[in-house]
């Protein structure tokens, strides 16, 4: 039988991520195993967002990291991570909700993230030409955050983590994980053992969890997108959510991706009705893009549910998880790993404190209402 000294279940950018920066701190002899291919969940589905605006000390803070990470993944890494730094808008013409948006951005620039614009409906209009402002009251923007292709960053853990001695198995399920004598036995295509066990499963791990008396509230959500053919030229196109009706739009190479962003779907919500619903929207608030021509169309699951903090930290002894990032896990996923493999190691970052991301956390213990969904 095989032992290692930690085996991480779950290949995304989290699992993957925990496996780099363990090696980092020192530790040796990992193992990544993964149920289908490497960065095929939620990882691979992702829009691929990265962005500064977000509304409590942790969020800011990880965005902080993230931010950085995406930024120089390509020179640190050796490995090809394009940054698209398109920007970010969010508007709404709710009078709370801009209340809220402008005490998030107070916080933001108080924490050092500087590049944050309040704007008015007229100011909209020159960051955005293509949005039709009337009902609008205004937007925080922050045009240097940015889009990556998720996978990049996947395959540039992957070949770091390979060089300090990780080993990786795709299409590798765990059928059950047991506590033994010696520390953890999991059984999947064979049966292994190892000192220590870090759980990156996404929204599985809810279900995956629940023996160990865990109750998370991490669920699957399918995301309906669609890409289209070639459109704005020659515009500039930030992520651009109306956080009244979850109508976005984001740029794709020449293309863009559409999508409404709900956190809960109606019951038979599917593509048909997300693109009728869109070009209704479009028509109030993008009249160019009410006719566009759809060239994909595109579904994944994203991780909801929570209080939009991960949760992250130890389950039992020598058991710990990183999961349940609600659609954030690219921007936040590496540097909360790193934090995690630290507090793994034995030398927790002395300037963040992730205790408060305890699966063990009572409910509405943190409350990060940014999540990227209708408000309205």
């Amino acid at each position: 039988m095989e032992r290692f000294g930690t085996v991480i279940i779950g290949g995304g950018i989290v699992g993957c991520a925990v496996a780099y920066y363990l090696t980092e701190e020192g530790e040796s002899d990992v193992l990544v195993v993964e149920a289908e291919e490497l960065g095929s969940g939620s990882t691979g589905g992702s829009f691929g967002g990265v962005r500064q605006q977000f509304s409590t000390p942790l969020e800011i803070e990880f965005s902080r990291r993230g931010l950085a990470f995406w930024q120089t993944a390509e020179r640190r890494f050796d490995s090809p991570v394009p940054w698209h730094p398109n920007g970010y808008l969010f508007m709404t013409g709710q009078p709370d909700i801009m209340a809220k948006l402008g005490e998030a951005a107070a916080l933001q620039r108080s924490m050092g993230l500087t590049d944050i614009h309040v704007l008015d409906p007229e100011q909209i209009r020159e960051v955005v030409p293509w949005i039709a402002t009337p009902g609008l009251l205004g937007a925080t923007y922050t045009p240097n955050d940015g889009k990556v292709t998720p996978t990049d960053g996947v395959a540039a853990l992957v070949k770091a983590a390979r060089q300090s001695g990780v080993r990786f198995r795709e299409h590798w399920t765990v059928r059950s994980l047991e506590r033994v004598d010696s520390g953890w036995r999991l059984t999947g295509p064979e049966v292994v053992e190892a000192e220590r066990v870090v759980v990156c499963t996404g929204y599985w791990t809810s279900d995956f969890l629940r023996s160990f008396g865990l109750e998370l509230t991490i669920r699957p959500q399918a995301l309906y997108s669609a890409i289209t053919g070639p459109a704005l030229a020659g515009q500039p196109v930030p992520l651009t959510l109306d956080l009244d009706t979850g109508f976005v739009v984001e740029r794709e190479a020449e293309e863009l991706i559409i999508a409404i962003l709900l956190e809960a779907n109606p019951p038979d919500y599917g593509h048909t009705r997300m693109l009728e619903e869109f070009a209704d929207l479009a028509r109030v608030r993008a009249p160019s893009l009410v006719d566009l021509h759809i060239a994909k169309r595109v579904v994944a699951n994203v991780d909801l549910g929570g209080d939009g903090h991960p949760y992250v930290g130890s389950v039992e002894d020598g058991l710990w998880m990183a999961a349940g990032f609600g659609g954030h896990g690219v921007m936040h996923g590496p540097p909360v790993a790193e934090l995690l493999a630290k507090t793994i190691a034995g030398r927790p970052d002395p300037t963040v404190d992730i205790t408060p991301l305890t699966p063990w956390r009572k409910a509405g213990a943190a409350s990060e209402w940014m999540v990227a969904a209708k408000k309205g």
